[in-house]
């Protein structure tokens, strides 16, 4: 589903179009910055994979959001946001291009998300994390998110499965960001 830009500090969060599905995927697919996604890696795509952008702007139930530099115009990353069928719970994902990590950029993004999900109703947020992934479980905990649940997840087209975190934040009526 496609909304109106979401402008933070330093990045314009907006919607995902068909032009910027190269991008995701050079994120995605890579052996270092998609690593612990559950994107398969680049040879091993398969076409649904490689065309998922394809009529991306007419999908409905998700939020597919593309983070650029307000400064530059630079392509930092990419993260999403998907309401629950009671719109209360959100689950959120992201993906920061290796240039950009330990900026602060992860932070950021998840901080829009779940003000952009608040305001349309979103009262729990959720984001499932491998375990072994250090830097995007600090950002969470520092973000105030906690471990709801452990699992597993594998790499789609693979054989290799992640232990992962399923990380949880609750906001009250009132919150204010």
């Amino acid at each position: 589903m496609t909304t109106k830009d979401i402008v933070t500090e330093r990045l314009i969060i907006r919607s995902t179009q068909e032009e910027d599905g190269p991008f995701c995927l050079s994120i995605w697919l890579d052996d270092e910055m998609g690593k612990y996604l559950s994107d398969p890696p680049r040879e091993k795509a398969d076409e649904a994979e490689l065309n998922f952008a394809k009529g991306i702007e007419k999908q409905e139930g998700w939020y597919p959001f593309i983070a650029v530099s307000k400064e530059n115009g630079d392509y930092i990353g990419t993260c999403s946001a998907v309401p629950g069928d009671d719109q209360k719970h959100w689950d959120l994902g992201y993906c920061v291009h290796k240039k950009y990590w330990r900026q602060g950029y992860a932070a950021e993004m998840i901080k829009a998300l779940i003000d952009f999900g608040y305001k349309n109703g979103g009262r729990k947020f959720t984001a499932d994390v491998a375990r072994e992934n250090a830097g995007s479980n600090a950002v969470l905990k520092k973000l105030g998110f906690y471990i709801e649940k452990e699992g597993t997840f594998q790499k789609r087209l693979t054989d290799i499965v992640y232990e992962q975190y399923t990380y949880r934040l609750d906001l009250e009526e009132n919150f204010k960001s």
